[in-house]
């Protein structure tokens, strides 16, 4: 295994705040909580604990499914999550049900707030693709309950995340006593200290996560009669005073350390694709702060490592040939662009910031990104041995439809290739672009696009044959 330093250790939660135990009506006098500080806090799951860093899934399986839908939920459990974060909004006729956005526009065939539609009227509704931009392609599955992912998870070894219900915990609970799963929810909220310690001490039974940001950093010294379960720490930069070492030690002696791999503003830059690039740069460095659960948009590849594969070579084999879309030949006479100013954010050029092709750092991907219709550049490639070669690119959009690329390995350019929607930019996919006879010797391989709006690039792959890992390294989706 990897360095995976912490551990969610059993048995840790005395006996009379055991799962099981008896949760007292909403509204009654608050029990004295017997679990004290001096005991360190841990997360449980509700069959049986496992002796690693545990995996939380980021609304769900979305790469394969609708965000916050029910076979995302389950599809992500089957992935190897431990923890599923899921997001609720309460409807006019006050059901929970699974929605991130406060309105349903983003990712469903409707539109309006949620708090204005009642149930029927969301259940008539139906779920995009992925993370719905675009707007993605709509499925026939349905927004859910939250009673209906209860009944979905039952008898599954994994915790639901309930992000976005603080507000409705006291319903929450409800819900959970009458589906006899108090030990399948994980609360999470970022109250105020003294909020947090009147929950935890009127419900024993219930896990709870206390969130800490920026604005509160100092909640950790106001646990001293109740300890969170959990403490999920998130932080711009390594200079946040909660992303110190000696903070992370104080959170870690007291409870479990959740952090995040999503985006650089939760993680500090260590994400799931500078993971991709180098453990190291994303969830071993988690790890090795004390993280006891990792929350991420990648279950999969984090699985992956965690069973010791290497996510740097997913994907290839040993004749792949990769090269990498920031490598691109910077020479007018090799690229067009729309415009001549480079585009990536403020400090994330990653190569020449004089160049138009704006090779840039996207929450830890090394891409190209912003090509725009009509715009084009070209990869070198050595070719070892002769012969026809499947090429592959990875890349991304949030816009309907994908675009289109067109490859010219130098005999005249081939028919459009279509790229699917992936419903974000930072979610990426591969897209096979068919076979080509290549020499053997340095081949200038063109890249040309066409897209409404933008999209990204990270690599051209060339393979003899099928490329490895397709289960891992695709995502779910068709091109149009």
């Amino acid at each position: 295994m990897h360095n995976l330093t912490r551990v969610i250790i059993a048995g840790t939660v005395i006996s009379t705040l055991a799962l099981g135990a008896s949760t007292p009506a909403l509204g009654s006098p608050a029990p004295e909580k017997s679990q004290s500080t001096d005991t360190p806090a841990s997360l449980s799951l509700p069959l049986k604990d496992e002796a690693q860093v545990w995996v939380a899934a980021h609304r769900g399986q979305w790469r394969d499914y609708p965000e916050n839908s029910l076979p995302g939920i389950l599809q992500a459990s089957k992935d190897g999550a431990e923890v599923i974060e899921i997001d609720l909004k309460r409807t006019k006729d006050g059901h929970l049900v699974l929605m991130h956005d406060a309105t349903v526009d983003r990712t469903t065939n409707g539109t309006g707030r949620v708090d204005d539609l009642t149930l029927d009227q969301i259940k008539d509704l139906r779920l995009r693709e992925g993370q719905g931009n675009g707007p993605a392609p709509v499925t026939n599955l349905k927004v859910p309950t939250f009673t209906e992912s209860l009944a979905a998870v039952e008898g599954h070894n994994v915790l639901l995340n309930l992000d976005k219900g603080w507000e409705y915990r006291e319903q929450l609970m409800v819900e959970l006593e009458a589906a006899g799963m108090v030990d399948y929810g994980l609360f999470k909220g970022a109250p105020n200290a003294e909020e947090a310690n009147e929950f935890m001490a009127a419900y024993p039974r219930a896990q709870y996560m206390h969130i800490i940001n920026d604005k509160q950093v100092d909640d950790l010294a106001e646990f001293t009669t109740h300890m969170p379960d959990a403490i999920e720490v998130a932080f711009n930069t390594m200079d946040d005073t909660q992303a110190q070492p000696e903070y992370l030690a104080a959170v870690e002696a007291k409870t479990d350390l959740w952090l995040n791999s999503m985006w650089n503003s939760v993680s500090g830059g260590y994400t799931d694709e500078a993971s991709l690039r180098d453990p190291d740069l994303g969830w071993q460095a988690l790890v090795d702060m004390g993280a006891d659960v990792v929350q991420t948009d990648d279950v999969r590849m984090i699985n992956a490592w965690r069973e010791d594969v290497d996510v740097t070579a997913v994907g290839m084999k040993p004749s792949s040939v990769r090269v990498q879309a920031e490598d691109f030949l910077d020479d007018p006479d090799h690229y067009a662009d729309s415009n001549d100013r480079n585009e990536c954010a403020a400090g994330k050029a990653i190569r020449n910031l004089r160049s138009p092709v704006d090779a840039c750092d996207l929450d830890g991907a090394h891409i190209v990104q912003y090509i725009r219709e009509g715009e084009f550049f070209t990869l070198e490639v050595e070719v070892d041995q002769p012969g026809t070669y499947n090429l592959s690119i990875r890349h991304s959009a949030d816009t309907e439809p994908g675009g289109t690329v067109t490859v010219d390995t130098g005999t005249g350019a081939g028919e459009p290739v279509p790229l699917p929607n992936t419903t974000h930019n930072r979610a990426f996919t591969v897209t096979d672009l068919g076979r080509y006879k290549l020499d053997k010797g340095t081949h200038k391989i063109q890249l040309s696009f066409t897209h409404p709006d933008y999209l990204s690039v990270d690599w051209l792959q060339l393979d003899r044959g099928q490329r490895a890992d397709q289960d891992l390294i695709d995502m779910g989706i068709t091109a149009p």
